[in-house]
């Protein structure tokens, strides 16, 4: 361990106030338990401290793993706070303790933190009308430069703003979708072309907070419901979730009704991410498919 700039005495030793000399008496260990303790004095001088390198925050996340069978773990994130851990060599081995603490701890923490829940099985029909997870006519959908445009006026191979959710794989696998938790969502912004987009017609639909979102039940959302993120079909939406704004705002599900009336609709697919922005709100390109493929 290098110099931290204070000198400590190891021992003690009594003497006369009026000459300074010594009383001939054996000297006694200086410890903390003794009466007469001195502690270190800080002395740069004599006793120049060593150069301390210290830890940024790390973060690291794991899956809890001790669920029973029929249920998923949730994935939870551990954080080494920024100088937890310091090192007289330099940056680099400060940071590696750090990620070494993590990597002995994440598991227990996420088994000992996490929650488990129901292994949810994806609905096998289409939920609205002969039309798969999608948004409706007028949805205002954001491009990479900030702009927005409805989405009916979108065309085949542009791009679109998106987001890489940190311990999320992108995916459109639904049952990976359905099994993705994190109770700290940390995102990055990137862009991501349509590779496929269509006009269908449905005749249910989702509304939510009166209007701000609308798209078929099946559509997959992004909320946070309990302290976790995670995807649920819109039709499993609950008053009380949150949602997440493209300014990283978290708004609270406040209303959800159920439209009977016919609506155009527009499935529409990214790729290779398959997040984006819709009326502000981020949200996943899943479709759920049909039983003929549609």
């Amino acid at each position: 361990m290098g110099n931290t700039g204070y000198k400590s005495f190891a021992a003690l030793e009594l003497y006369y106030v009026d000459d300074g000399s010594s009383t001939g008496q054996p000297t006694k260990p200086n410890v903390v338990t003794d009466p007469d303790y001195i502690a270190p004095v800080l002395d740069t001088a004599t006793c120049a401290p060593s150069v301390r390198y210290y830890s940024v925050e790390k973060r690291l996340s794991a899956q809890k793993n001790n669920c029973g069978a029929g249920y998923t773990g949730s994935i939870v994130t551990l954080t080494a706070d920024a100088n937890l851990f310091f090192s007289t060599i330099s940056l680099a081995d400060a940071n590696a303790q750090a990620d070494a603490w993590l990597a002995a701890n994440v598991q227990t923490h996420a088994n000992n933190a996490g929650t488990c829940e129901v292994t949810y099985i994806p609905p096998t029909g289409g939920g609205g009308g002969g039309a798969g997870g999608c948004l409706v006519e007028g949805t205002l959908i954001t491009l990479p430069d900030g702009s927005r445009k409805a989405i009916e006026e979108l065309t085949l191979d542009q791009l679109l703003l998106s987001s890489e959710i940190e311990t999320l794989n992108d995916t459109n696998n639904a049952e990976e979708l359905y099994k993705w938790s994190c109770d700290h969502l940390s995102e990055n912004r990137i862009t991501s072309p349509i590779t496929k987009l269509s006009h269908k017609v449905a005749h249910k639909t989702i509304i939510v907070n009166d209007g701000l979102f609308e798209a078929t039940p099946t559509h997959l959302q992004l909320v946070q419901r309990d302290g976790h993120w995670r995807f649920v079909p819109l039709g499993d939406i609950l008053v009380g979730d949150n949602l997440y704004t493209i300014n990283k705002e978290i708004i609270p599900v406040t209303a959800v009704t159920i439209n009977l009336e016919k609506r155009n609709i527009y499935p529409m697919t990214l790729n290779p991410f398959h997040t984006f922005f819709a009326n502000g709100i981020l949200t996943h390109n899943y479709k759920q498919p049909l039983a003929h493929n549609d």
